[in-house]
């Protein structure tokens, strides 16, 4: 017969088991997070269908996207996700992402796919013949004087001083035009607006942005509408986001630059 003290050591012993079974799921799943974002083509702009997206979790995870959007819950670490568009067996679009997940929650990773080009089959005949390099140490004999090697110090210092103050000057200078652009541009906008034949007001000008980004498909790069625009960069910027403001379009960064979007609303009534 067992004795009263293992007999209690057992039963807590049974509670320490239950408690930690019981404890142990809700802490990992405090420490997952979610992992969404659709996937966009490169030219269009538009979402891919049926794209496969994988992750290097433990176990490995993919997905089809199969209306362009996905969704993974992950614990935290660094991860690295690819996404991969095929045409009748063919790879034709790619795209990899690193992720680090330092915490809980809802991470967004929208992914632009690049167009995957095969590798080259190129032979190691196949490569021109690379010419002989000067030695180092030829360059230096032609130069024996002592002088013009402090000359050329010189010079080459007065040049670097030269281009930084050039481009101290050229930001101050871009500084100011932006500040007079964007007082021109809230005194010119300053009981100006327009009402459209939807009851839409809006200035002119801001009516042939939302008119170029509808006449896009509703999605433009910032870039490429500067460039269908007679404006400077500046104003550009400021009637992107005076758009922004009044909740007509949506900006998304994207690597260096940015993506406008036209909301689905003002893309039906403007």
């Amino acid at each position: 017969m067992p004795s009263k003290k293992t007999k209690t050591r057992a039963y807590h012993l049974l509670v320490l088991i239950f408690l930690c079974s019981f404890f142990l799921p809700l802490t990992e799943a405090a420490e997952v997070a979610t992992v969404h974002g659709a996937v966009y083509d490169w030219e269009t702009f538009k979402l891919l269908e049926n794209t496969i997206v994988e992750v290097n979790s433990t176990p490995p995870q993919s997905q089809v996207a199969k209306y362009g959007l996905y969704s993974f819950d992950l614990p935290m670490g660094i991860y690295i996700l690819k996404a991969s568009y095929y045409e009748k067996g063919e790879l034709v679009s790619y795209r990899e992402e690193t992720l680090n997940i330092t915490d809980e929650g809802d991470y967004l990773l929208d992914m632009l796919l690049l167009p995957a080009y095969p590798e080259s089959n190129l032979n190691d005949s196949d490569l021109p013949e690379i010419p002989a390099l000067v030695e180092e140490e030829n360059l230096l004999q032609d130069n024996n004087s002592s002088k013009s090697t402090i000359f050329l110090i010189v010079a080459g210092s007065l040049l670097i001083a030269g281009a930084i103050v050039f481009l101290v000057l050229k930001k101050k200078q871009s500084s100011q035009n932006a500040y007079l652009e964007t007082s021109l541009y809230e005194a010119e906008y300053s009981g100006s607006e327009n009402t459209t034949d939807d009851g839409v007001s809006l200035p002119q000008d801001l009516q042939q942005v939302v008119a170029l980004i509808k006449a896009n498909g509703g999605r433009i790069t910032q870039r490429d509408l500067r460039s269908k625009l007679s404006y400077s960069e500046a104003k550009v910027s400021l009637m992107v986001s005076d758009l922004e403001n009044r909740g007509i379009i949506e900006k998304f960064k994207k690597g260096r630059g940015n993506v406008i979007v036209l909301k689905q609303e003002d893309h039906q009534n403007i």
